[in-house]
């Protein structure tokens, strides 16, 4: 006898006895498009904060990281008015941005992946380079507990999109973060804490 499949909310596609509907703030619209590159393993991982992000965000584009017409797709864009988020060497601190600068800007990309695998991406993917990068240099204090990050500073993907836009589009994007907080708190109110995996973060530059 087969086992009935378990139910998940059609709204936020979480197992029923895990939905956030229940905290959801306003859906946001901001002044930047945004990209985020996903590895296919983090987008079926139940700790990852994407999946958040698209409910409150919902012109974030998630695009796998194994589809191989993601550089095809990227270079139909004007990368000159985009922005990497990636502590490349060439990278300018985002927070150094002028007003000007700012203005033109049209649109961010972030890679959702550990920092290994980030790395490694990004490095293999020559066209990502052309594009310019930034990278945080005082970000605020990250507040994604539940998986466990490279270091103290490490800011999980929904965190450092929420810092990209208020850097970029001077948009107010805290409700997104008091929701991303009040989520796992209650997803993982059952859960030891020794359940904490390593967080797909956006690494810090200094």
């Amino acid at each position: 006898m087969g086992s009935s499949k378990r139910q998940t909310c059609n709204r936020c596609h979480f197992l029923t006895a895990q939905c956030v509907c229940h905290l959801l703030p306003a859906p946001q619209q901001v002044g930047l498009r945004i990209i985020v590159l996903q590895d296919p393993k983090e987008a079926k991982h139940a700790k990852n904060t994407v999946a958040l992000l698209t409910l409150v965000l919902p012109q974030v584009e998630c695009i796998g990281m194994d589809d191989v017409r993601l550089p095809e797709r990227l270079q139909a864009l004007d990368l000159t008015k985009w922005r990497v988020l990636y502590p490349a060497e060439q990278a300018q601190p985002i927070e150094a941005l002028t007003s000007d600068v700012a203005a033109t800007i049209e649109g961010i990309i972030l890679i959702d992946a550990t920092w290994r695998k980030a790395k490694r991406f990004y490095l293999s993917q020559p066209f990502l380079h052309s594009i310019p990068s930034v990278h945080f240099a005082s970000p605020p204090a990250p507040n994604y507990e539940i998986r466990k990050s490279p270091n103290a500073c490490a800011l999980s993907t929904l965190e450092a999109c929420c810092y990209a836009v208020e850097k970029i589009a001077a948009e107010e994007m805290q409700p997104i973060r008091d929701f991303m907080v009040a989520s796992i708190k209650w997803q993982w109110r059952r859960q030891p804490s020794e359940h904490k995996q390593p967080v797909p973060t956006i690494e810090i530059k200094h």
